[in-house]
């Protein structure tokens, strides 16, 4: 099966990243954050996406659960 990115989470503003960004990070689940560098240097132009691997998709979201930074119904 091949691997592929799945979006877990959006922000609107790149300064709620980085908060979200470490917390996962420590939790040993590699993120890639789609469109952040775009929000930084310019006028922001669509939401940020935060990726996980498909594999990794049930872990980041109980993480974000975890983390308060997400509710259960935001996955349903």
């Amino acid at each position: 099966m091949e691997e592929h990115f799945i979006t877990v989470k959006t922000f609107t503003f790149a300064s709620d990243v980085p908060i979200v960004q470490t917390f996962m990070e420590m939790r040993g689940i590699e993120i890639y954050m789609k469109n952040l560098t775009l929000n930084r240097l310019t006028y922001p132009l669509g939401d940020i996406e935060m990726q996980v691997k498909s594999s990794d998709y049930e872990s980041a979201k109980e993480a974000l659960i975890e983390g308060g930074f997400a509710k259960p119904e935001d996955f349903v």
